[in-house]
């Protein structure tokens, strides 16, 4: 956003950055567009054609279809100085002259024969997302923001320790991104979606990797290991977020980081599990999935995740090693 109001030379003259070039945006330029307005003063600034100078609209809102007949340079260099100045607007215009760009040429010449420029004020270009119309960076990515909804589970995944392939594997089941049975026969592209894990219900993410049966036992024997087995999914979960969301607020805060890192490290590892059963025709007991959790836990240990030691040693893991390695 700020490269926007840079490139178009519409800051102090003196700031050091002016004259540097500058890429942008489609999406932020129209940003840029939608949010500034004009206090005309001198017309040196505003843009006639393009700018919100006119009782705080532009001509694009006034009279779109003569904006539509006027000449691509114009519409990006002609201020409203030049542009009043013995009429010289109305040199741009080189479209067909149709009986609605002639209504809107005549409402245009009607609304610019009230305007009287202040020659001693220059124009103030105003930013409408703040009270003094100054630009500010924070108030610009509120703006980008405006109407839309967080995604339940973001926040927590923004800030779990876990490998950046663990990491994006749970921003797809957040997103239903994931290629479950499910989505895979909902596409056409098989016609049977049984949980790999159960066999028992439709493959949907939630259900496998929170819902089924196989899931639930693995759950319960890692919780159990580490004193949370309170909190382990029951038949009744249905959707993973939910309940990561619901639990990690019964765990004491210190032990959340470690949470997070484990619920991260759970779902990938059923996920694995599941696709080695889809593709390699190989599959493990619920009792060799709690043991290879206990090894990749020990693995991300050693690789300097060690707000993991706590639950190493719960579920008798001697770290003593590893941490001195560290």
């Amino acid at each position: 956003m700020p490269n926007q109001i840079i490139r178009r030379g519409r800051v102090d003259s003196s700031r050091s950055w002016q004259e540097l070039s500058t890429g942008e945006e489609q999406s932020v330029q129209a940003m840029f567009q939608a949010s500034i307005f004009v206090e005309l003063g001198n017309g040196q600034k505003a843009l006639f054609w393009s700018d919100r100078w006119l009782q705080g609209k532009s001509l694009i809102d006034i009279a779109p279809c003569l904006y539509n007949a006027v000449n691509n340079t114009a519409r990006k260099k002609r201020t409203v100085a030049q542009a009043l100045q013995g009429d010289q607007w109305i040199g741009d215009i080189a479209g067909a002259l149709t009986v609605q760009v002639i209504l809107e040429y005549l409402k245009v010449w009607d609304l610019t024969r009230e305007i009287v420029l202040a020659e001693e004020r220059d124009d103030r270009i105003c930013w409408k997302w703040t009270q003094d119309g100054s630009f500010s960076t924070s108030s610009a990515y509120r703006a980008f923001f405006i109407g839309q909804h967080p995604t339940e589970g973001a926040p927590i995944l923004r800030k779990a320790r876990a490998p950046a392939k663990c990491k994006f594997f749970i921003w797809l089941v957040i997103h239903d991104r994931c290629w479950t049975a499910d989505r895979c026969r909902r596409h056409g592209l098989q016609d049977d979606d049984s949980c790999a894990l159960c066999a028992q219900l439709p493959e949907t993410i939630n259900h496998l990797l929170i819902g089924c049966s196989f899931s639930r036992e693995v759950w319960f024997r890692v919780l159990l290991g580490v004193g949370w087995v309170s909190i382990a999914p029951t038949i009744h979960t249905v959707s993973l977020v939910a309940w990561w969301t619901d639990v990690r607020k019964r765990i004491q805060k210190d032990d959340r980081r470690g949470f997070d890192s484990l619920v991260a490290l759970v779902c990938w590892l059923l996920w694995k599990e599941r696709n080695g059963r889809t593709f390699d025709r190989r599959a493990r007991t619920t009792q060799e999935m709690n043991d290879v959790v206990v090894e990749e836990l020990a693995a991300w240990l050693r690789a300097g995740f060690k707000h993991l030691q706590p639950m190493l040693a719960a579920l008798g893991v001697d770290t003593g090693r590893s941490s001195s390695a560290m």
